[in-house]
């Protein structure tokens, strides 16, 4: 089998450091006609006035779109026809629509973990005793 060629890496450490032992060959270039003064690399680049993602997601819920609500033709955005969408579920009973729509409206702050730690040892354990004694007490009145 033939030995690789190297295609245009370097070759260990030699003739990486001083221009002097710097070998030309296959996609090694003489260095002081390596690069032209004005030639870029990607000389079209980015096109100006190109739309990152963010900007066409701000776009597309601005749009103005036609509905009819209550009988009449009304023009709203996306953002406020998807904020009823979300409403409608939430009022339909949807829990995670419920949470999200007053997290968008900034009104929910989930739960602390103080909470927790306000019942003690203490009250958990007359809330297990109060179960058993109930718990007790029906299994008496069965025969």
């Amino acid at each position: 089998m033939a030995p690789r060629r190297n295609r245009g890496g370097f070759r260990g450490t030699a003739g990486h450091g001083s221009a002097g032992t710097y070998e030309v060959g296959y996609c090694r270039p003489p260095r002081e006609t390596q690069f032209q003064p004005g030639n870029r690399a990607n000389p079209r680049g980015r096109p100006r006035g190109v739309k990152n993602t963010v900007t066409m997601a701000r776009e597309a819920l601005e749009r103005a779109v036609l509905v009819t609500h209550k009988g009449a033709e009304r023009k709203m955005t996306v953002r406020e026809l998807a904020h009823r969408k979300l409403a409608d579920k939430a009022a339909m009973g949807d829990q995670k629509a419920l949470a999200f729509l007053l997290t968008l409206a900034g009104e929910y702050q989930a739960p602390d973990s103080s909470a927790a730690d306000a019942i003690s040892p203490e009250t958990d354990l007359e809330i297990i005793n109060d179960f058993l004694n109930r718990h007790k007490a029906d299994r008496s009145d069965d025969p």
